[in-house]
């Protein structure tokens, strides 16, 4: 436990639940035995401090302590999130041993029965509660299903599950409900703007994840337009950030998704939430707080002792009879001074003189015998008194060691703090600089002095785009299709405030490339004639109909481009706010 805790911090009890048939949690209270454990265990793999870690099958966390973390937790809220983090890396290392693939519980998975049920929540980041059919109820444990992954980013309430049910755990599993890489794959729609997570990033590469184990690999290109950029520098391992797909999924580029465009996040499972979101853009990091040293009594007693302490003065006891005279014999002599009577002793026997002549003679042994006796007790004293010295140092000594644990594990806890700190800093600037990348990437899109004429402008800049955002191989199958621009388009991109010309450059190629119809963020519907669902599109007397498609969401008046569907292509009337209803 933590010095100055009354109980652990982390949930062990919960950890042997959740870990049950997986691996063995043990809780150490007593402080000898943790200062036993450590002298026992390698160095650098000890636990200590109320802190917690996993020691996986094998011995490479022996040579290579990193496998196996130490988790620490110096309050109760730092005690919930070390529990998860310890039952994540309980769940990791079981799948690393194979466990995980093994049957729940001792029955074969081939013999429980199927069962389904509804959702009810999700108490923690490691659980789902769910109400079975049948009256009972049943857990899920995420670890189990898809480690890494909190189980609110994978359930929702009043979501239909189906699995195997293991009465005896009461476990339920729905690994059944997991479709395949390429079913996954093949919902997507190319050109399509998805979450994804960076799983690892090199110089000149990364790793993004559409799904827990559907990763592709991104090549500098397509996130940065500067050919000597380290990604390093603008990607985290773990970090959430908007791509654009292509190829049915194993095509990926970031460098022109745009971070503000609407986006969505693929669900793990049929009818639950997106896995990923996208952090709050104003997110700042909490600020550090050094942790408060308890006061414990042996802190206390550390305080009072002087800074320069001399060899302790040990005071032995001094027997009753020293330090007081004989009661009896103090009684006698006042019953003497007061005048009782005297017996007289009666005249001595031959015997009685024989006897007094053998303790006369016996003397000099009896006083030899006391002397050496008197000796070995002066000697037991003094080595008593020398033992108490050696104790008063020692119980010193481990006063000092326990006060310096105390402000190392202190200091370990704000460094840690710190580092926290700054990993989210650097976060936050690496996804600045990305941003920058993609603002210059799309202002590589367009040329402000090659054209005088703004429609002839306009044209190139949509030619570059698609030929930059379009695949190769992929051209063939999305060209541009023919289209026109209105009399007040063009007026209409200098009147708009707040108009990223760029991104109408992006939505236009989605357009007339069809890619604007199937992305559910882009809300392309009809333009209507009234505010109601049963209200006729609005058309011209040419047969054309007006249609609406989003540029920006979530922002106050977001922009919205209007563009009439004609015989022969796309006529793109111009950019409006949010309530403009005007073709």
């Amino acid at each position: 436990m933590a010095r100055g805790a009354s109980r652990p911090y982390i949930d062990a009890d919960r950890l042997a639940v959740e870990l049950a048939g997986l691996a063995d949690v043990y809780l150490i209270c007593d402080p000898a035995a943790s200062w036993a454990f450590s002298r026992g265990m390698p160095e650098l793999t000890q636990v200590y401090g109320g802190a917690g870690r996993v020691y996986p099958i094998g011995l490479e966390w022996v040579h290579e302590p990193r496998r196996s973390r130490l988790r620490f937790a110096y309050s109760e809220a730092e005690g919930v999130i070390t529990t998860e983090r310890l039952l994540e890396d309980g769940l990791k290392a079981a799948g690393g041993a194979g466990l995980l693939s093994m049957p729940m519980g001792s029955s074969s998975r081939a013999a429980l029965p199927e069962v389904t049920g509804i959702v009810s929540g999700c108490p923690n980041p490691s659980q789902a509660m769910v109400n079975l059919t049948d009256g009972r109820y049943a857990t899920i444990q995420v670890g189990l299903l898809c480690p890494g992954v909190a189980s609110e980013r994978l359930f929702e309430r009043s979501m239909q599950v189906r699995g195997v049910f293991d009465d005896q755990s009461r476990r339920l599993d729905v690994s059944g409900m997991l479709a395949s890489p390429g079913e996954r794959l093949a919902e997507i729609v190319d050109g399509e703007v998805l979450l994804g997570r960076v799983e690892s990033v090199g110089t000149a590469s990364c790793e993004i994840a559409l799904l827990p184990g559907i990763s592709a690999s991104v090549p500098r290109a397509r996130v940065t337009d500067d050919s000597a950029e380290d990604l390093r520098d603008l990607l985290s391992v773990g970090e959430v950030v908007p791509v654009r797909v292509g190829s049915g999924g194993s095509s990926l580029s970031i460098v022109d998704a745009d971070e503000d465009a609407p986006v969505r996040s693929l669900a793990v499972l049929p009818g639950g939430p997106g896995w990923l979101v996208m952090p709050e853009a104003g997110a700042v990091a909490a600020p550090v707080v050094a942790p408060v040293v308890a006061d414990t009594p042996e802190l206390a007693a550390l305080k009072s002792i002087p800074a320069q302490m001399t060899s302790p003065e040990v005071r032995l006891g001094v027997p009753s009879y020293l330090e007081k005279p004989h009661a009896k014999s103090a009684d006698n002599v006042a019953m003497l001074r007061h005048g009782s009577p005297v017996r007289m002793l009666p005249r001595p026997s031959p015997a009685m003189f024989a006897a007094r002549a053998v303790q006369v003679l016996e003397r000099p042994v009896r006083k030899d015998a006391l002397q050496s006796t008197q000796r070995a007790l002066e000697e037991a004293r003094a080595t008593m008194r020398a033992t108490l010295i050696e104790k008063a140092r020692l119980e010193q000594e481990l006063r000092s060691s326990t006060l310096e644990l105390q402000h190392l594990e202190a200091e370990l806890a704000r460094k840690h703090g710190v580092l926290d700190a700054r990993e989210k800093e650097l976060e936050r600037l690496r996804r600045r600089n990305r941003k920058g990348a993609q603002r210059d990437h799309r202002e590589t899109l367009s040329s402000d002095d090659l054209f005088t004429d703004a429609e002839e402008r306009f044209r190139f800049d949509v030619t570059v785009c698609w030929a930059r955002r379009i695949p190769a191989g992929e051209k063939a199958g999305r060209p541009l299709a023919g289209y026109r621009l209105g009399p007040r388009f063009v007026a209409s991109l200098d009147e708009t405030p707040g108009l990223d010309r760029g991104k109408v450059i992006d939505v236009v190629v989605e357009v007339l490339t069809g890619l604007a119809g199937t992305s559910a963020g882009r809300q392309m519907h009809a333009l209507r004639t009234g505010v109601g669902g049963n209200d006729q599109p609005v058309r011209r007397d040419d047969g054309a109909t007006c249609f609406r498609v989003a540029l920006q969401r979530n922002a106050p008046q977001a922009r919205r481009l209007h563009f009439w569907k004609v015989s022969d292509g796309i006529e793109f009337s111009r950019v409006v706010l949010h309530d403009d209803y005007e073709p």
